[in-house]
Order: structure tokens, then C-alpha cells, then sequence
């Protein structure tokens, strides 16, 4: 009778342990693992902040995003200030596409007041639609700008109206975030990602753009997304040199409708390292671009929660951390 009881017991124990253990899990979300809940308890939202998403199109009414959305609204189609979802058909259907609804709706989960100036670019204009965004960009007040696609429709190396935009960009002082891709390939191995990489050490851009890889944590393991471009070896390091991870897999965020839904890809990553440098920013005012970026390179995560390393070759400089950020930025 006794061996009965003390084995019940036991088993309460392991269950309970257990039932901890996946609570535990299920409850750290993406942006605990970033620590922006150590920079919201500093009173940090991004107010002042004002970030510009370059993208697809924007459910501007979302219930959830109303606020955040700045007056100065861009539609580089027509010039006017329509930025509606595209429709886009998929799985046999039409579908309003979400993706910019989405990116904004993680950049406003970690700075709820910066403002974001929406660019919508159409689908079909090649990769001078690119140019003429990012042009847009550069015209706005914005000082983060966050672009979570690919600047090449035919997946070749960034054309040189492109680079020359971009270059402008990072010129009139803003901070750039780009998305490193979802071919789970390194980064030198492909035209496209091999010329971002030039163009970040670019003298020029002043090292005022970030490459984004997506992260990805379940069940108490964190590791690269097994979709994420990442760095992979290249020559003195240049490829993992201003790459940074975030996480971007199965991020819930707005989509189109006033609802939200899980989306995956290292879109998804660059507005989480975009929300982190709005409270970056609106903690250290006078910092340029380049000073938030080095911020956050530098401080930014190299062992993950379970304690192994994140290798440079996978992660770069690591997984954004705001709390050794914001101690960083205060002892400069």
C-alpha cells in the first residue's frame, strides 16, 4: 500500500514537472527571447521613433495598428496614398496578401508608439519599383527603415540604380534592416545575398545596414530557422560582419481583417531587429545610425538560452539582446 502511495506521488511529481516545463516553453515568446520586455520595464515604447516599412501593402484599418501609423502614407504605383493589400492568388484562391500588415503589426509588438510610414511597391514594376521606394525612403523623416523583401526580382546580384538608391538611403542618415532570404544557403553562394554582403561594407552606407537571419525556438531548443539564409565562411569573416538574428518562425503578428496569424521567414526577423533599434533609438537620442547598429551587433546574443554556442557562421553576430544593449549603450 505504501509502495502504491509513494509511486503516485512520484508520478504527480514527473507530471508536474513536466506540465512546468511545457508552460514554460509555450510561454516565452519572441520578444522575451529578444528581452524587450527588460526595455519596456525601462519605460521604453519608441516613442519619437519614426520607421519606414517598405512592402507589398498595409491593412491600414487594423484595429491594432491604427495608431501606428503615420499620416504620410506612399503608394510608389501611382503616387497616391493607397496602401492597400495586393491580391495575391494562392491554394486556389484570392487572397489579400498580409505581409506588410504582418512586418508592422512585430514592430509595433516591441515599440507600440513608434510611427511607421508605410511605402507600398507594386508587384510588377521590376526592380526600378525597388529603386523608386527606397528613393521614397530616403525622403521621409523615418529613422529606421525596415525592408523585409527582395531587392531583385530575377534573384540576381542588386543592380547598380539599386545599390545606388540604397547607398542614398543610408546617406540621409537611416538605419537600413534587410531580410537575408529563405533558401537555407549562405550567403555567398548566391548572386543576390553575395552582393548585399559587398554593399554592407560598402564605405559608403557607413555601416548603416544590417542583414537579418530568422531564428526559430521549440521546446526548449534554439537554433538557426532551418529556412534562414545565414553567413556560412567566406574571407576574413565579411559575410557574418553586420548579419544579425532574430526570431522568425511561427511569429504572430497582424494579418489582414483585424485578425493575426502566424507567419515564418526572415521577413519576419528583420522588423523584430527593426522594433529593437526604435527603443535603441529613443533611449540614446543622439545616437546615428551606425552607433545603433554597432549597438546591437555588439551586444547581440552568442550563447542561446540552453547555454550551447551560436556559431558566427550560422548567426553572425548573434540573437538580438536588448538588455545587454541598452547596458552597453549606457557605458559608451
Amino acid at each position: 500500500m505504501l509502495n502504491r502511495f509513494l509511486y503516485s506521488i512520484c508520478i504527480v511529481i514527473l507530471f508536474g514537472y513536466g506540465a512546468h516545463k511545457i508552460w514554460h516553453d509555450s510561454s516565452i515568446s519572441p520578444q522575451d527571447l529578444v528581452d524587450a520586455p527588460h526595455a519596456h520595464e525601462q519605460h521604453l515604447d519608441g516613442s519619437g521613433v519614426t520607421v519606414a516599412v517598405i512592402d507589398e501593402g498595409f491593412d491600414d484599418s487594423h484595429t491594432s495598428l491604427k495608431g501606428n501609423f503615420s499620416p504620410f502614407q506612399y503608394n510608389t504605383d501611382n503616387n497616391t496614398r493607397d496602401i492597400s493589400e495586393t491580391i495575391i492568388f494562392e491554394n486556389g484562391r484570392y487572397t489579400l496578401e498580409s505581409h506588410g500588415t504582418h512586418v508592422s503589426g512585430i514592430i509595433s509588438s516591441l515599440a507600440p508608439n513608434a510611427k511607421i510610414i508605410p511605402i507600398k511597391m507594386g508587384m510588377f514594376g521590376g526592380d526600378q519599383a525597388f529603386v523608386k521606394a527606397l528613393q521614397t525612403a530616403a525622403s521621409t523623416s523615418a529613422d529606421i527603415v525596415n525592408i523585409s523583401m527582395r531587392l531583385s526580382h530575377t534573384g540576381r546580384e542588386i543592380g547598380f540604380n539599386a545599390k545606388a538608391a540604397l547607398i542614398q538611403l543610408a546617406k540621409s542618415g537611416k538605419l537600413i534592416v534587410i531580410s537575408a532570404g529563405n533558401e537555407n544557403a549562405p550567403l555567398m553562394s548566391r548572386a543576390y545575398t553575395a552582393s548585399l554582403v559587398e554593399l554592407s561594407h560598402d564605405p559608403q552606407m557607413e555601416g548603416r545596414l544590417l542583414i537579418a537571419g530568422a531564428s526559430t525556438y521549440e521546446k526548449g531548443t534554439e537554433r538557426r530557422a532551418d529556412f534562414s539564409n545565414y553567413p556560412g565562411t567566406s574571407p576574413y569573416g565579411t559575410a557574418q560582419t553586420y548579419f544579425l538574428t532574430a526570431p522568425g518562425d511561427k511569429i504572430r503578428s497582424t494579418i489582414t481583417g483585424g485578425l493575426f496569424g502566424e507567419k515564418s521567414g526572415t521577413s519576419m526577423a528583420a522588423p523584430m531587429i527593426v522594433g529593437a533599434a526604435s527603443l535603441l533609438k529613443q533611449a540614446f537620442p543622439s545616437l546615428h545610425a551606425e552607433n545603433i547598429a554597432a549597438l546591437l551587433l555588439k551586444s547581440a546574443r552568442k550563447v542561446s538560452l540552453s547555454g550551447k554556442n551560436l556559431p558566427s557562421t550560422q548567426f553572425g553576430a548573434g540573437i538580438v539582446n536588448l538588455k545587454s544593449a541598452l547596458e552597453l549603450g549606457k557605458n559608451q
